[in-house]
Order: C-alpha cells, then structure tokens, then sequence
C-alpha cells in the first residue's frame, strides 16, 4: 500500500495506562496534524481474569474533526481476536498479537488535520496500556486523500443459502485492504467452508466493473481441505491462526475457526463502489474489514449493545444493519434449463423483487441450490432479470453490461439480442432507444463454470447520451418473460 505523504517525518510517541470508567468514553490519544499514524499497541485488562475482555471495549478512531469514526470495532477484533479470546499468536505484515493480548497494528493512518483515538468500556470498565508511534509533518501539507477505515459486523445466526455474509460495503474511490473472519459453526448440514468465499463486486456503475469470487472459505486464507481439523498457522498476508472444536451437541465436534486476508500484492481498487461479501451457512459470524476511501467514511452496520458483542449472543442477521445506497431494482425468475430460454413460452414463472447492488445483480445469492459441496452452482440453467427504465423523453441511450456465460438482452418486448458468451467476466456496450416514460429491460443469463467458479452475476448501467444514469426499477409484468433467444 503506496501513500502520497510528505518526506520529512518527524517521531512522535504517545504511551500511557489508562482506566476507563463503567459505560464510559475516554479519548486516550489526540494528535495534531499533518501526521501518519504507524504504529498502535494496546493491552487490555488480563483475559484469564475477564473473561471476553476483548469484547468489552469498542476502539473507535477519527480523522479530521469528522464526526463519524472511521473507526469502529471491538478492541480485540480490531487487531484480528475475535469471539472474545484473549489472544491468540498472529504474526503478520499488518496485526501481531502475542501473549498476554499484547495487540500491535501497523497500518499506516495518514491524517491532514487531527486524530483521535477513543475506547467505550463495558459496565465492567477496562483498563490497558496503550503506545501510539506516528510521524509529524511539521510545515508540510498532507496531500494524500485516503484515510484508513474499519469496521465490524456480525450475524448469530447468518442466513443459509440466501445473501451471503455482508462485510463491506463502501463508495470510492479506495481500495480495499483485507479482513479477518471468524465463524463458530451452529449448522451441521455442511462444512462451514462449503458455504462458499469471498465475492467481491467493484465498480458495477463505472467504466470498468469487476467481479471476484472464490472457491471453499478455507481457501481464502490460503488453506486447503480446511473444513475439519485445520492446524492453526500464521503467514505475512493470508492465515488461520485459531482453529478449535466445541461441542455443541452434534454427532461431530463443531469448528470455530478465525481465518485472515490481506490484499497487498494482489491490491483490490475501486473508483465508484465496492461491495463484499462471504459465503456463508446459518453459523455465527463475526468480520472485520480494512480499506481505505477518499471522503467521510459511509457507516453500514450500527454497532450493538455490549450484550450482543458477546460470543454466542444472538444477533439476528439484519437487526443492526443499516440502509445501503439505493441503486434501483429488479424482477428475476428462474432457474430454468438453458434449453427453455430458447422456447417461446417462459409462462408460470414465479418473480420475485430484489434489490440491486451497485448495478449488480447476483443469481447465486437468490438461487442457490440446497445441496452439500463447496460452490454449489447450477451449471446448465439460466434466470431472467427484468427492470422497467423510466425516462424523461425520447432518447438515446447506453446500456453497459458485464458477465460471464451467455447473455441476451431485449428491449420493449423486441427480439432479444445476444451478447456473446464471456469466459471471464467482462464488459460489452450497447446503444439503445428509449422511449418516453416506461421501458421494458428483460435480460437472460446462463450459468456454467466459466473461469469464475460458478458465478451467476451480471452489472447493469443505462446512461442518456447527456450522462445522466437512470435506475432500474422493478415495476409490473406479466408472468412471461421475452425469449432469450440464443442464450
């Protein structure tokens, strides 16, 4: 991760204990800008005497004055512990924990103006140490945009076969840095790590969209087979460094597992948008994601009480979600074989209402089969996705779609256009006339492995001659879609 910062720095230190009251906020470190945080190391109160300790504090840090943290974590699983644990040895380009939860981070913070480091106690209260190593830029300015974020969610429990786990969700430009993961398994139909891995979806209304998926969730962290028995390890980027089995009743020990990603040399960027998200089963999950962004820092999860911090708390999924952008909507129906769309006749089709993603659509998410395995796809089958595009005037217009597999496309119930068959997902435009008022968008999409293991995803944008870009909504049909021609 390259920064714009200024070239003479200057050593600054803040290191002191602190205790901090029942229910209490306490700013521990203030620093005055231009500056660049490098280093933070906190120790909190003894685990083996609190229990959860690391879930009995919430980090929060601010940039700039602004009022949003960028931010806002539990203590412990801000440098990668998490369900509680005291510690556990992590030995990384970015997190080092070592014994007694000897917490260090090394993500650089660049700031213009100020930074403020704040710690919320539990009604236990919780003391610590803390160190802050930063650089000054007296009588320099700070150009660089970017400012570092985190944030936390979870779920307890995830949704099974539906929306995969939401890590991130962010406006660029920025990038992407890594996360860290945990899981405690509460749903013994499968593996936890056959609910699938990261999905990653930039850019769906830019000039260059880009979707990224994986395979099994173990092999994200660079493991293999890591569904069961997995020795727990530790490496610069990738690592599951917590690996343990509970009983939770089950005819076979439960996993819960805390598994780590840092995309560094293989950096992830977006402009206008990124969304991430995890395949998961209905297990207890917990994330937490860093990146950076230009511009104030978009919350889309409201950080609970502390009683639904703690590990096997209930935390139903979207109770503490909060509303992401609104890009528009869709109807889809589906799957059927990839030999019907070819019939003129799709009637019986039963729609459903979804909303878009940053201009994606992901079938997966909607239609994923009910089957043990890792990636579970319907290879062979297609759905349709159907919007109404309202307009102001008669016009002329670019429609941009990226995919994978075969793709057609029908406009105001004319004959469907094929947009060829992408191995990979990729870009292809198109011009189209739209009337005034209401227009029909019915598009197919076939789902074979491609080169991206079973994704089922396509990104729309519709942008007038004049660059304005007009949403898709879902609006009313009849049951029979456009035939896909040759889908």
């Amino acid at each position: 991760m390259r920064l714009n910062l200024p070239e003479h720095a200057v050593s600054d230190r803040v290191s002191k204990k602190f205790h901090v009251h029942s229910n209490t906020r306490s700013t521990l470190a203030a620093l005055d800008g231009p500056g660049c945080i490098r280093h933070i190391f906190l120790v909190l109160s003894h685990p083996l005497r609190t229990v959860a300790s690391s879930r009995k504090a919430i980090l929060r840090i601010y940039f700039d004055d602004e009022d949003v943290p960028y931010v806002e974590t539990p203590a412990g699983d801000f440098f990668g512990v998490m369900h509680g644990e005291g510690y556990y040895d992590i030995n990384s380009k970015y997190l080092s924990v070592k014994a007694w939860n000897g917490y260090n981070c090394y993500f650089p913070m660049p700031f213009a103006r100020s930074a403020r480091i704040e710690i919320e106690a539990a009604p236990e209260g919780t003391a610590a140490y803390l160190q802050v190593n930063w650089h000054r830029y007296p009588d320099q300015v700070m150009t660089e945009q970017r400012r570092f974020c985190a944030r936390w969610r979870r779920e307890n429990p995830a949704r099974s076969y539906g929306e995969d786990f939401l890590i991130l969700d962010a406006d660029g430009p920025g990038q992407l840095l890594g996360f860290v993961y945990g899981v405690r398994l509460l749903d013994d139909s499968d593996r936890w790590s056959h609910g699938g891995a990261d999905n990653i979806y930039i850019d769906g209304e830019g000039r260059h969209t880009a979707f990224l998926r994986g395979i099994g969730g173990e092999d994200c962290f660079g493991s293999g087979y890591g569904g069961n028995l997995h020795p727990v390890d530790t490496h610069l980027y990738e690592g599951m460094p917590f690996y343990t089995h509970d009983d939770q009743g089950f005819s076979r020990p439960a996993p819960r597992l805390v598994g780590y990603r840092f995309y560094d040399q293989d950096a992830i960027c977006f402009d206008e948008s990124i969304q991430f998200r995890f395949g998961c089963m209905k297990n207890d999950i917990c994330a937490t994601v860093y990146w950076y962004q230009e511009g104030a820092v978009r919350p889309f999860f409201k950080m609970p009480g502390f009683d639904g911090l703690l590990p096997g708390a209930a935390l139903p999924s979207g109770s503490c979600d909060l509303p992401l952008p609104d890009r528009g909507g869709w109807l889809i129906a589906g799957p059927v074989s990839s030999v019907a769309v070819h019939k003129p006749d799709n009637s019986g089709l039963a729609w459903r209402e979804i909303r878009a993603h940053h201009g994606f659509v992901d079938f997966n998410h909607h239609f994923r089969p009910k089957k043990r395995g890792v990636g579970i796809h319907h290879t062979g089958m297609a759905c349709f996705a159907r919007c109404n595009i309202k307009a102001p005037r008669a016009t002329t217009a670019t429609i941009q779609l990226a995919w994978d597999d075969a793709l057609t496309i029908a406009v105001n119930g004319g004959l469907p256009t094929g947009l060829g068959d992408n191995a990979a997902f990729r870009t292809k435009s198109l011009d189209v006339s739209l009337l005034e008022g209401d227009n029909e968008i019915t598009i197919a999409l076939t789902n074979e492995s491609g080169s991206n293991h079973g994704g089922w995803t396509f990104s729309f944008r519709c942008m007038t001659s004049d660059g304005v870009i007009l949403l898709p909504q879902p609006g009313h049909y009849s049951a029979q879609p456009a035939g896909a021609g040759d889908a």
